[in-house]
């Protein structure tokens, strides 16, 4: 029997960003409960984060779209709608968050996009992704964007920002374990009284 899968068809071009964030949110989401079945699930969710991420810095930030590209500063035209009033702001942050995250080299090669797009010899760079950093950057533009592209009907329900508490990262060479409470493996700690 054939395995098949889909993404949801998009309605409008501002679907499609709308998707991104929406992914974006859900993988952020996932990496924080960090419950997962074996350690590469959570190599799974950081993945797409960092693709969802990358895709949306580059609508934000992009300095020269090629013509086919939704990007944060002709979309409202697309799309026909209002765009927000701190337009140039979003998209000057935006152009930061692409110049931090996706600079190329002297070689060609993008900071995320070199870590995910195919094999190349910078994947054994040890790299920690500070995934509650990145959040805390992109999340209020995506929220006055979002604000402005939510409009009518949606494919699906909106997923909802996630706070992350820091310190979060998470690695591209290794699995990362933040510890959030103490655990007392061989019994060998005391009970604390007051």
């Amino acid at each position: 029997m054939p395995l098949t899968y889909s993404r949801p068809d998009k309605l409008a071009h501002a679907d499609t960003v709308l998707y991104e964030i929406d992914m974006l949110r859900f993988a952020t989401g996932r990496l924080v409960e960090s419950k997962w079945r074996e350690p590469r699930d959570a190599w799974v969710y950081l993945e797409s984060f960092l693709i969802h991420y990358r895709n949306l810095i580059e609508f934000l930030g992009k300095e020269k779209p090629r013509l086919d590209d939704l990007h944060v500063t002709t979309i409202w035209q697309v799309a026909k709608l209002a765009p927000p009033v701190a337009l140039k702001e979003i998209h000057a942050k935006g152009v930061q968050l692409w110049k931090e995250y996706e600079p190329t080299d002297a070689q060609g090669g993008a900071r995320i996009s070199q870590y995910l797009q195919h094999c190349t010899t910078k994947r054994i760079q040890f790299k920690d992704w500070r995934i509650d950093t990145m959040t805390e950057q992109m999340e209020p533009l995506l929220a006055e964007v979002e604000k402005h592209l939510r409009s009518g009907k949606q494919i699906l329900e909106p997923v909802k920002a996630v706070k992350v508490q820091g310190p979060f990262s998470a690695s591209t060479a290794t699995v990362t374990i933040t510890a959030s409470a103490a655990m007392d493996l061989d019994g060998s700690l005391k009970k604390w009284t007051p």
